[in-house]
């Protein structure tokens, strides 16, 4: 079985599609990793239900217009990083798939830009005296997917209407003029493509569509009683973020209303999380047990890798995103690692979770720990969510500290794995012979 999945993740890693993924993937990572920290660092100083705002009483001692203007400062990082994250992957996809066919890979990637923004523009709002306007939902991190294929389309555009390039020498068979002429062909034929590909698919609603779906995950995922439903909605929450077309901000559950309300207001009434009325409500046992550094337990995951991996790219990438990991900003991980469509970390981001979600269920049912109906400040680290949603209990920090053991645990065979063949999935010979020729 282990080799069959081993081949099979062979075979897509030489794909065209799945190799420029992984360049795209990588070559962003220093951006996702910006706007991974800008956010952590707004929600756990700067916003007031923030962990270390309220912890260290900031709002008491630091002057108004400080935290006004470092709030603007670091949530303009995080929305402009983001928002447009999208933009710069169509770029970087087109980008490395003209490179592939030696095409001009600079103006491919400029074409994939002009390409995401004619598809994102809201043509339902022109107006002679109206600004610009975006479907912004196509230009960020919930659309990563499409971003991808739009720049691949636009990079095979190019591999065949363009002209195949030296790159070595390219400064002495055409000039820059020659070089620009000979890009209208393929560019005129991807916006042409672009504008068809806006009418005929409407992404505009596809985008309202996919914001619905997932939305629709979340609430049937998090915010129910049935543990069926909490594992079904969480899983398939974990797909869209796999597939890249999950939501940046989603680093928790809902914890509002009638069934997490009458939970706290019975917590509060007997001081005691015990004997509340949803012992198994969905979004207090996904909070507590299963979002350890966002969904898919990446928290531990990149612990796993920082104590098992020798791969140095994968250790140093782990490094860098341990910290706004642990306080839930997992979205530089989610790239560097990487994450998203990378198949071989698909089956424990899926099942981990799972896992988790039914033994906190056992152990809440035969009243080995209490429910946590407690609502926590944002930015609280993941292993320690369960110990202050239930009003500080040493059972169920001890409980959750023994899971988080576990999923480190049951990662670390897959981080082995992507050791084993991390010179064929992310060294190829290939690949490093063209860049230093280059």
């Amino acid at each position: 079985m282990l080799r069959r999945l081993i081949k099979i993740i062979m075979k897509l890693n030489n794909c065209s599609f799945f190799r420029v993924v992984r360049q795209t993937l990588s070559m962003l990572f220093p951006f996702a990793l910006l706007g991974s920290f800008s956010q952590m660092i707004y929600r756990t100083f700067l916003s007031q239900d923030g962990l270390f705002y309220n912890v260290a009483y900031l709002g008491v001692w630091v002057p108004d217009w400080i935290i006004t203007i470092l709030q603007s400062a670091f949530i303009g990082v995080s929305k402009i990083t983001f928002n447009l994250f999208g933009i710069l992957v169509a770029y970087a996809a087109a980008k490395y798939t003209a490179r592939i066919y030696h095409r001009d890979s600079q103006l491919a990637g400029v074409t994939g830009i002009v390409a995401i923004l004619i598809i994102a523009f809201r043509y339902d709002h022109v107006s002679v005296d109206r600004a610009i306007a975006f479907n912004w939902r196509l230009l960020g991190t919930q659309s990563l997917l499409i971003a991808l294929i739009v720049g691949y389309v636009i990079g095979q555009i190019y591999h065949w209407l363009g002209i195949e390039r030296n790159f070595q020498k390219t400064n002495q068979i055409i000039s820059v003029r020659e070089r620009s002429l000979y890009a209208m062909k393929p560019l005129v034929a991807s916006v042409m493509l672009a504008i068809i590909f806006t009418y005929i698919l409407n992404f505009s609603w596809l985008s309202k569509v996919l914001r619905g779906v997932y939305s629709q995950m979340v609430t049937v995922g998090h915010n129910n009683q049935g543990i069926l439903l909490t594992i079904a909605g969480t899983t398939l929450v974990t797909i869209f973020d796999w597939l890249g077309l999950g939501n940046v901000a989603n680093s928790g559950a809902i914890l509002s209303g009638g069934p997490f309300a009458s939970n706290l207001s019975y917590a509060l009434r007997h001081g005691s999380a015990w004997h509340v009325p949803y012992p198994f409500f969905g979004g207090s046992l996904y909070n507590s047990f299963a979002n350890f550094g966002g969904n898919g337990l990446l928290l531990a995951l990149t612990i796993a890798i920082i104590i098992t991996s020798q791969s140095q790219g994968q250790h140093q990438v782990a490094r860098w995103t341990l910290l706004p990991t642990l306080f839930n900003s997992e979205y530089a991980a989610m790239i560097g690692l990487p994450i998203i469509m990378n198949p071989l970390y698909l089956l424990p981001i899926l099942i981990l979770p799972i896992v988790n979600i039914l033994i906190a269920t056992g152990a809440i049912a035969i009243h080995l720990i209490p429910p946590t109906p407690y609502p926590v400040l944002v930015g609280t680290p993941g292993p320690l969510i369960s110990f202050v949603a239930s009003n500080g209990n040493w059972w169920v920090l001890i409980f959750t500290l023994a899971l988080f053991i576990l999923d480190v645990w049951c990662f670390i065979p897959f981080v082995k794995i992507i050791d084993h063949f991390d010179k064929e999935l992310y060294l190829d010979s290939s690949e490093v012979d063209y860049y230093v020729q280059k």
